[in-house]
């Protein structure tokens, strides 16, 4: 159980990316002080969590509606994660922009920090296809919906909880790494992924009988 729970968790954070989202972050909030950050970083993180206990509670009921095969999805998934990984690796720095200031409409909730929080940062950057597909990945192919509801949920608080320390230090971060020391970690965070990318197919191929184990 360790083990598995040490494999989701780690998949969640490669998706999920906090590291990768720093200069995003500083990008759309450089107009707002500490303290309205800190605002915005927890009105994002709890409605990325809504978002995410959504799809971890109906995840399984949406692919029998849709009658979609644990194993097709695994295959989807990790083709999917291996567009994120080549993204990750290949893209230059700067490269993944985030709507600007004027895309913004000004207003209380502007103001307030409630725009920015659910759109782009809840959405898509912490909540994004990437971790939904993890949830729904994992959810249908453990051995019960309950055992993976039990190292989901965990290991997706804790990569919120990790996400919350990341952007609070974010500046902090970018000082110390440099942007190209945080370009360089996602590079190496790409690489991991794209192997877990390949796996995910492997198994999705297996599950459906195309290959043997």
């Amino acid at each position: 159980m360790a083990a598995d729970f040490l494999r989701i968790l780690f998949t969640v954070l490669l998706v999920m990316d906090p590291i990768g989202m720093v200069p995003q972050f500083l990008a759309i909030t450089s107009r707002y002080d500490d303290a309205a950050r800190r605002r915005i970083i927890v009105k994002a993180l709890l409605a990325a969590g809504f978002v995410l206990l959504v799809f971890l509670l109906a995840g399984k009921i949406l692919l029998d509606f849709f009658g979609i095969m644990p194993g097709a999805f695994y295959i989807s998934g990790g083709i999917l994660f291996f567009l994120i990984a080549f993204e990750m690796i290949y893209s230059r720095p700067g490269t993944r922009s985030v709507p600007s200031d004027e895309a913004h409409a000004s207003g209380p909730l502007e103001n307030s920090g409630v725009s920015v929080a659910v759109f782009p940062l809840a959405i898509p950057l912490i909540a994004g296809p990437g971790i939904l597909t993890v949830i729904i990945m994992f959810i249908t192919g453990g051995k019960s919906w309950l055992y993976s509801f039990s190292l989901l949920f965990p290991a997706i608080l804790i990569s919120l909880a990790v996400t919350f320390v990341i952007l609070r230090c974010s500046s902090l971060l970018l000082s110390f790494l440099g942007a190209m020391g945080i370009f360089i970690m996602e590079k190496i965070m790409g690489l991991i992924l794209a192997g877990f990318a390949v796996q995910f197919i492997y198994n999705g191929l297996t599950e459906l009988g195309i290959i043997g184990r």
